[in-house]
Parts: structure tokens; C-alpha cells; sequence
């Protein structure tokens, strides 16, 4: 029989609190591949995108690389002084060769030397994961803030002319009529002429993103690399091509990806093989500049203030957050310099005192 005390109150126990695991902390005697795996965590925590993390990759392995020339101890976060910077800047410079250790790569290409735009990118990466370091007390100064910098030349682009532009339309509209393939490409050429799209942004289409009532495309935030979404406005033209697209997309059979561009087994486009079909229209429509796919933006955005388009709002249709980021193509398309100097300059008509020439010899 129970006891009465059974059934009185009893204390309230205290529920047992699940174990949480604390993070291991990062000490400065951790070796910098120990440190760098904690900051790639870091990054990845932060949402960094996979582009963005292979730069940080990318610049380790360089580091390595770089030690192994000079010393065969452990590469540890406080060998990394300004010295150590300059030294590293000048073997990318003249003594790094390009993908040294890629099979795949043919030894043509690996030449010695990283291009300036490379080599800044690399020192950018490296003094973001320098300056968490400070952040994290693994150094007590920033080898940075002695650092002089690395000056870049200024990068120059050599944009497609309208008339260029024209006859790469033109190509790929001979071909439209062939295939499913060659029109598709049609339409996407169209697109990126239109809308000014990054190459990823357009591939990453899906129809639910095109607005049938107002005539544009929705860039949702997960596909721009801003982060972003916004609204691009489209052409008649271009969107009865789509429309067009839309409907060639229906003769699919089975399941297919939710885009517009499909390959023909109804998956996402590679840019890679969209990249070598634009490469070979490109060369039919006798463009001898090197072609690669962001060109075609870069080569609109200079058209579009040529054509008294104005600074903000091409601004809000490439999906830059900053104007001085847009100045660019501003620069490239000014030809007032030009048409002033042959109007106004030493030896322009109007200067110039036209004399007629006594070619008779005293």
C-alpha cells in the first residue's frame, strides 16, 4: 500500500539544460592553416557566397606556395609582416607561374606572372583575412597599416562598337531558324543586349520572373550578385522573343528545370558552353577583339550614356549600389574630348590659317 507521502507535493527538479558545445577557440600558436579553416567558418557563417570563398582559397594556397620558397617551417599568422607582403606581391609579379599544378591546363598557358588585377585581388583578400586576425587578437599590429599598396594599371576595355554589336545580332538571327539551340541562343543574345544582364542573372531566369502586364523581368536577390532584386525593363522585341522561347520550352518532355534558357536535355545553361557558341558567332560576324561574355554588357553600358543615357538610372539597371562603380563606362563613353579638340584645337579649322602653298622652289 503506497504512503500518503506519495501523494503530497513534491519539489520541482530543475530540468537538466542540453550540453552546448563551445567553439574551439583560436590561439595564436595554431598554425595558419588551422587559423585560415577557422576563417573560412567564419565566412561561411557570414553567407559568402561559394565565387567569393574560392578567392579566399585561392590566396592560402598562393601563401603556401610563396612560404615553401623560402622557408621549409610551418607558415604561422605572425610571419606575415609588411616585409613579408612586399616579397609576396613581387613573386606574383615575376615568379608565380599560372596554374603550375593544374593537369588540365595546357603549358602554354602557364606562363610566369599574374596580371595586375589578379595580384590586387589577391592582396584584398589577403588584408580582409589579415584584419580579422587583428580583430581576433592573433596580431598585435596590422602589417597593412606600413604596407605602401600595390598600384594597378588602369584597367582598360576595349567595348564592342554598335556596329559590332549589330552584326553579332545579326549571325545569330541567320542561325535562329536552324535548331531549338541556335534560337535559343538568339533570344538569350537579345536579353543580355536588352536588359544588360550578368550572365548568371539571365541563365538563373524562370518564367514566373518575367511580368507579362508591365513588360519586365524580376532579378531576384538570390541570383544578382548584389544581393538585390530589381525590375529591368524590356523591349517589345524582346519580349515577344521570350514569349516565343516560352512556348519552345512546352515541347519538353518530362521534368525540366523552372528557367527559360534550357539546354537540350531541359537542364540550367552552362556559361561555359554558352561562352564557346558566342565565341564562334563572334568570330563569324568578324569581331577580331577578344570575346567573353560580360563584354556584351560592359559594350552596352558605354552605348547607352553615348546615348545621353543618364548615370543613375543605368546605375539601377546593371544593380550596382554605387555610382562611382557605374563612372567606368562614363569615362569610356566620353568622345566630347575628341569632338572639342577637332573643333577648338592648335591645328583645327578654326584655328588654323589656311594658306595656299607656293610650291615653287626659290
Amino acid at each position: 500500500m503506497p504512503s500518503f507521502n506519495y501523494f503530497e507535493e513534491k519539489p520541482t527538479v530543475k530540468k537538466r539544460q542540453p550540453h552546448k558545445r563551445k567553439p574551439d577557440k583560436v590561439i595564436k600558436q595554431d598554425s595558419m592553416k588551422v587559423i585560415f579553416e577557422k576563417f573560412i567558418e567564419f565566412k561561411i557563417a557570414q553567407n559568402l557566397r561559394p565565387p567569393s570563398l574560392n578567392k579566399f582559397i585561392v590566396l592560402f594556397k598562393s601563401l603556401e606556395a610563396f612560404h615553401e620558397t623560402r622557408s621549409e617551417q610551418t607558415l604561422y599568422v605572425d610571419s606575415i609582416t609588411t616585409d613579408f607582403i612586399s616579397e609576396y606581391v613581387y613573386w606574383l609579379k615575376n615568379e608565380c607561374v599560372k596554374f603550375e599544378n593544374n593537369k588540365h591546363v595546357p603549358d602554354r598557358m602557364k606562363t610566369v606572372g599574374l596580371a595586375d588585377s589578379s595580384i590586387s585581388t589577391r592582396v584584398r583578400s589577403l588584408k580582409t583575412f589579415i584584419n580579422w586576425c587583428v580583430k581576433k587578437d592573433l596580431l598585435q599590429r596590422n602589417p597593412f597599416d606600413r604596407y605602401e599598396g600595390f598600384k594597378q594599371n588602369a584597367h582598360e576595355i576595349d567595348v564592342l562598337t554598335r556596329s559590332e554589336l549589330n552584326n553579332l545580332l545579326k549571325v545569330t538571327k541567320a542561325h535562329s531558324n536552324k535548331s531549338f539551340k541556335h534560337f535559343r541562343d538568339y533570344v538569350l543574345l537579345h536579353l543580355l543586349i536588352d536588359g544588360m544582364l550578368r550572365i548568371t542573372e539571365a541563365l538563373l531566369l524562370s518564367p514566373e520572373d518575367i511580368d507579362h502586364v508591365n513588360r519586365t523581368i524580376l532579378i531576384r536577390s538570390a541570383n544578382a550578385k548584389s544581393r538585390k532584386s530589381r525590375l529591368i525593363p524590356l523591349s517589345n522585341k524582346t519580349y515577344r522573343l521570350l514569349n516565343q522561347l516560352l512556348q519552345e520550352n512546352e515541347a519538353f518532355e518530362g521534368e525540366t528545370d523552372d528557367l527559360v534558357f534550357l539546354s537540350l536535355s531541359g537542364r540550367m545553361l552552362d556559361k561555359h558552353n554558352v561562352l564557346r557558341d558566342f565565341k564562334r558567332y563572334a568570330k563569324e560576324a568578324g569581331i577580331k577583339k577578344r570575346f567573353y561574355l560580360h563584354l556584351i554588357r560592359h559594350s552596352v553600358a558605354t552605348e547607352y550614356l553615348r546615348s545621353a543615357g543618364d548615370i543613375e538610372s543605368l546605375r539601377k539597371i546593371l544593380g550596382h549600389s554605387d555610382t562611382r562603380t557605374v563612372q567606368i563606362y562614363l569615362h569610356m563613353a566620353d568622345s566630347t574630348v575628341q569632338e572639342r579638340h577637332a573643333n577648338h584645337g592648335f591645328f583645327s579649322g578654326n584655328n588654323s590659317t589656311n594658306r595656299k602653298r607656293n610650291n615653287k622652289r626659290l
